[in-house]
Formats: C-alpha cells, structure tokens, sequence
C-alpha cells in the first residue's frame, strides 16, 4: 500500500515538472526568436537561430535514446530543467545589460534545445498511456501558460522573460529531483540501442522521405515565422505569442482529429489529404499576408500546423504498417533520424529563400513543397481505406 501511494505522489510530481517544464519552453518559443528579430532582419540568421535550436533533436535521434544509458528519470528531467535554467540566466542577465549577441543567442538555442530533448526522450519512454499524458501536461504548460507570459514579459524589457523562466525551469528541476530513483524505462523504447545514422528498411524509404519533406517544408515556416509575424503581419511581441499559441492549439487539434480523417480516408490517403490542406494553409498565408487584416494569415497558418500536425501522425501510422514486424525498430529509428533532421535543414532553406525572395516568398514556397509532398503521398498510397486500428498490428 506505501509504495502504491509513493507511486502515485511520484506521478503527481512527475506531471507537475513536466507541466512547469512545459510553461519554461513557451517561454523560450516566444523570446528566443523575438530577441533574435531584435539583433538582425535578416532571415538567414534568424532561421539559424530556429535552426540550432531543434538541432539536439536531431543529434538525439542519431546518438539513440540509450546514450542516456542507466541514468534514471529524475536525474535526466532534473538536469534538463537544470541546464536550461542556467543558460537562460545567462541570456537575461546579457539582455538586460544589452551586450547580447546572435552568437550568444544561437548557442543559448542549442542549449536550450538540449535539455528540451533530453527531457522528451525520458517522457517518450515512458509507457505509452503516462507518455501522452506526460506531453498533454507539457502542451498545456507551454500554450496555455508559457506562450502569453512569453510575449507579455517581452513586450516590457527583453530579458525579463528569460529571468522570469529561471524560477519556472528551477521549480521543474526540484519536482524532477525529488522523484524516486529508477530506470527512465525498464523496456527499451524502439530504437534506443541504435546509434548512428540507421539504414533504411525496404518498403520504407518512401513514407519516410515523405515525412522529412513535410517535415522540412514545416521547418522553413518556422525558421522564418517571428519576421513573418513582425514585418509583414506587423503584430507586436504579444501578438507574436498570441499567434504561436493559436497555432500550438492547432497543431494539437489536428493530432486529436488525424485517428478520425484515417478512419474514414485510410491512412495515404488522409495523409496525402492533410498534406494538401497543410499547403494550401501555409499558401494561403504567403499570399494574404496584410498588416491590415493580421487573422486571415494567421489562420491560413493555423490550417497549415493542424494539417501538418495530422499528416505527421497518419503517415508515423503507415510506417507502423509498412515496416516488418522484424525490423520495425530499425525502419523507426531510421525514420525519426531524417525526421528531425530535416527540422533544422528546413529552417536553413526557408532562411536562404527569404534573403533572396521575402518572408512571404518563403512561406508560400513551404506551402507548394507541402502540396508536392502531397503527391508524393498519394503515389504511393495503396488500395483503399486502411483503418487507424490496423497501425498496431
């Protein structure tokens, strides 16, 4: 009975560092880029910045979860908490004194998106009933919380923000640190042996390289979204995380609706669908831009992360389906590898586009790449509807 009940305070502590956590990271979405805008226009540099900070991402899932070895939960969620606390008390402290840096603020963005990978890959390993309800606690944390008090805290000096996520990444680490010592997760999770750049398994290579063109294309919008928001939407710091919040919910709904569009489409073919609906969002976007009339933008890009959102999801189904049973951790760790690299390629491409051609010229070129991706998608979709429910088997 004891150790029931420290189980489950365990998991009320767990929940809670996550969800501060969480609010931590909404924080740093909102004024890492804003203080990069601040520095430079231009758009290369500022999707170098977006870049570096979904690096670690990428870096994890080449190195495998289990370069985390025997190290428990709390120690692993306790030092991710730790390591960004610290890195935004510097960036706040050189803010406020108006010494920053791009050099500073791009390297304080690989820190940062270590600790948040470091802290996903412990929350993903977890099983997967406490893992979703693990990212529900983060995603609230992040828009309902972080993402507002962002902007709100930016739009009065810029480096309160980032002191103001001291205390919030502190009081993740100390509920991450009281935990009960244990293994982040006795059952490897898929892939977590693997190291390196894992091959990809026949029958596989399409899907995948569907994804990583998604993927990309998803990158070059948000390399470029904070002068996307700023200069040709003309909107403020709040707005900016009014924005981002509207879209996280977006991209929320669209993974909650994706099981739906698969039931009654089929996986390929909801995906190939969600895929046209994301680049027409994004499309749409690039080409009604008008500081006049910020939503209509702001709605095509929501369209576009619900969409993507939902696309990202039916085609990870697919790939549970098309991979053999066998080799389904190899097709997986290869498949989240180009994955996540193809974030920060993306937001480089999206950066190059906008220095040549504009904001705007960018957001509709990821709109037209997601359209194509689209058709690539229904290529290779096979026969008729395949339930979501199939994806377990």
């Amino acid at each position: 009975m004891a150790r029931r009940v420290d189980a489950e305070a365990d998991r009320r502590r767990l929940a809670r560092s996550v969800a501060l956590a969480g609010a931590g990271d909404g924080v740093v979405a909102v004024a890492l880029p804003l203080l990069a805008a601040g520095l430079t226009r231009d758009p290369l540099l500022v999707a170098g910045v977006a870049a570096a900070h979904h690096l670690p991402w990428a870096a994890l899932a080449v190195l495998g979860s289990g370069v985390l070895g025997a190290g428990d939960q709390r120690t692993v969620l306790g030092l991710a908490s730790t390591l960004r606390a610290a890195t935004v008390a510097l960036v706040g402290v050189v803010a406020l004194a108006g010494v920053e840096t791009l050099l500073v603020v791009a390297a304080a963005a690989v820190v940062l998106g270590l600790g948040e990978a470091l802290a996903g890959t412990v929350e993903a390993s977890a099983d997967p009933i406490a893992s979703d309800g693990l990212a529900r606690r983060g995603m609230v944390g992040l828009a309902a919380v972080g993402l507002p008090l962002g902007g709100l805290l930016f739009a009065a000096t810029a480096g309160l923000p980032f002191l103001v996520a001291i205390g919030i990444f502190a009081l993740a680490a100390l509920g991450a640190l009281t935990l009960q010592p244990r293994p982040a997760e006795d059952t490897p999770a898929p892939g977590a042996g693997r190291t390196g750049v894992t091959s990809l398994v026949p029958g596989t290579g399409a899907v995948t390289a569907v994804a990583a063109v998604s993927n990309g294309a998803s990158g070059a919008v948000l390399g470029v979204l904070v002068l996307f928001a700023l200069d040709d939407l003309a909107v403020g710091p709040l707005a900016f995380s009014l924005v981002l919040m509207a879209l996280a919910g977006a991209a929320a709904a669209g993974a909650s609706l994706a099981p739906t569009v698969g039931q009654l489409l089929g996986l390929r073919r909801g995906a190939a669908a969600a895929l046209v609906a994301a680049g027409v969002g994004y499309l749409g976007a690039g080409l009604v831009a008008d500081p006049a009339d910020p939503l209509v933008a702001v709605a095509g890009l929501a369209v576009g992360a619900g969409a993507g959102m939902a696309a990202a999801v039916l085609v990870d189904a697919v790939l549970h389906l098309d991979a053999p049973m066998r080799r389904r951790d190899q097709a997986l760790a290869a498949f989240h590898v180009r994955v996540w690299a193809a974030v920060p390629v993306g937001a480089l491409v999206g950066g190059v586009v906008a220095r040549s051609t504009g904001v705007r010229a960018a957001v509709v070129v990821a709109g037209v790449v997601l359209a194509l991706a689209a058709l690539a998608a229904a290529g290779v979709a096979q026969g008729g509807k395949t339930p979501v429910a199939e994806k377990s088997g």
